[in-house]
Formats: structure tokens, C-alpha cells, sequence
């Protein structure tokens, strides 16, 4: 049972490095051989939108046009039976860092596929195994109760990754800013985020997560995510009747609503 930690934090030793090798430890215990990736050690260019992954049509991942440390990733991820996405809160998302490296990575263990709903449908290109998915945010200065206003990586994750890589979320944590004490004054208000502290009871919760996740990998009960399952039946009748009156997609040759034909 192998679980890989990617790690979209630019800095060594920060909040979220510490999570998630609290994480680490949690899925050590259950029986689980984990190992992290940093991000940020790795030589991880720019997707140059060349289209090669997205129009590649044969079996197993997508080649890239360009050659980088993703390759190994990739293999990594295609062994792995579970993946933690580990990212501090940045501008209420992940980091450019991890945001470069899904850019990166889509289209090249996703394909489109056939209509689904009368629109393009994706599906995984790495479809082997059924993997466990989970994420960590690490945020600076908002509290947990507050989330809701900071945290968009997590949503955007768990919508994407388990159909992107053929499997199941399990379980995520968001760690708002504990604090070593009290801010008193504008000063400390100002400089909030280095007061911020990982709590015992934080690091718990990361631990709790890696052994939830090797207990969901062992059970064999996990199930992938398709494009079918995301879409309510009753939503997705709805849906099919209003695409097929009204399809979603329009020629470019269309003339304009209100034009003149002809």
C-alpha cells in the first residue's frame, strides 16, 4: 500500500510541511509506505497549451512536449494507491506552485470522451486502480470558522481529482490560524500570520487523515468518480432534456442572436 504526499508549499519546515508529515505519520502506523514530493525541489515548467496530452489517443498516460521532473511524478502517482495534496492558502486558493504542476498533469492522465448530457465528457486515462484521495490546507491568518470565505483549493480538489485519477476522496482538513496568543493592538493584528502556531489538536486531525486514508485503501471498498455518478439522476434528466432543446454548444458560422439571416 503506497501513499504519495505532494507538497505545493514554497518554503522548508513551514505549517504545512509539518501537517502533512503528521499525516505521514498516521498512514505510517496503519501499515501504509508514504512518501512526499516538494513541489518546490522539483523542475516543473509552464504548460505551453501545445495540445500534444489533450489530442494523444493511445493507452496510459499522455506525453508532453516538455521534458521535466513531471514525468516522474506522474509515474509515482500511477503506482500510488492513495495521493494527499498538502498547500498552504494562497489568495484563498493552493499555491501557483500547485496550480502549475495540475496544469501540468490533466490533460495528461485525463482525456475527453464522448457526449455526456450532450456536452464533452472526461474520463481517466489512468484507470488500473481505484486510489484514495485527500487534502491539506494550510491557511495563515483566517480561523477555522471562517473557512468558507478562504478556503477555494479544497472544493476545486475535490471536485477534480478523483475523476481526473480514477478514484475517491476520503477526507481533507483545513487548518485555520491558532495562535501562540491574542493579537493586542494594530501592531500584532498586522502581523497576524507570524503568530500563527500548529496546534497539538491540528496535528491530531492530520494524523487522524493518514490513517483514514490507509484504513479507506485497505478496506477495498473504494469507488471511482465518473462524470455519471457527479450529476444527480433526476438533475441529469433535467439537464438532458434542456441540452437537447437548447444545445450547449453553437457554430462559430452562427450569426448573432438578433441578425439579419442570410
Amino acid at each position: 500500500m503506497k501513499i504519495l504526499v505532494l507538497n505545493g508549499s514554497c518554503r522548508s519546515g513551514g505549517t504545512t510541511e509539518e501537517l502533512a508529515r503528521a499525516f505521514m505519520d498516521g498512514a505510517s502506523e496503519s501499515g501504509a509506505e508514504v512518501e512526499m514530493v516538494m513541489l518546490r525541489d522539483q523542475t516543473i515548467q509552464y504548460c505551453t497549451n501545445c495540445l500534444k496530452c489533450y489530442s494523444y489517443d493511445g493507452d496510459g498516460t499522455a506525453p508532453c512536449s516538455l521534458h521535466d521532473d513531471m514525468d516522474d511524478i506522474i509515474r509515482r502517482m500511477v503506482e500510488a494507491d492513495g495521493i494527499l495534496f498538502a498547500s498552504p492558502v494562497h489568495n484563498g486558493f493552493v499555491t501557483g506552485l500547485m496550480t502549475v504542476f495540475w496544469e501540468r498533469l490533466s490533460w495528461r492522465v485525463a482525456r475527453p470522451d464522448g457526449p455526456f448530457l450532450n456536452m464533452m465528457s472526461i474520463i481517466s486515462r489512468i484507470d488500473g486502480k481505484v486510489r484514495a484521495f485527500g487534502s491539506i490546507a494550510s491557511a495563515g491568518g483566517m480561523p477555522e470558522r471562517l473557512r468558507r470565505f478562504c478556503d477555494d483549493g479544497t472544493p476545486w480538489l475535490k471536485g477534480n481529482a478523483p475523476l481526473i485519477l480514477h478514484g475517491q476522496w476520503v477526507g481533507d482538513m483545513y487548518a485555520g490560524a491558532d495562535l501562540a496568543r491574542q493579537p493586542e493592538g494594530r501592531k500584532d493584528w498586522q502581523r497576524l500570520y507570524f503568530l500563527r502556531r500548529i496546534s497539538s489538536r491540528q496535528k491530531q486531525r492530520a494524523r487522524d487523515l493518514g490513517m483514514r486514508m490507509a484504513d479507506a485503501i485497505r478496506s477495498g471498498r473504494l469507488k471511482p468518480v465518473t462524470m455519471e455518478k457527479m450529476v444527480p439522476p433526476l438533475l441529469g434528466k433535467v439537464l438532458q432534456r434542456l441540452f437537447t432543446a437548447s444545445p450547449p454548444y453553437h457554430l462559430a458560422e452562427e450569426p448573432a442572436p438578433g441578425s439579419p439571416a442570410g
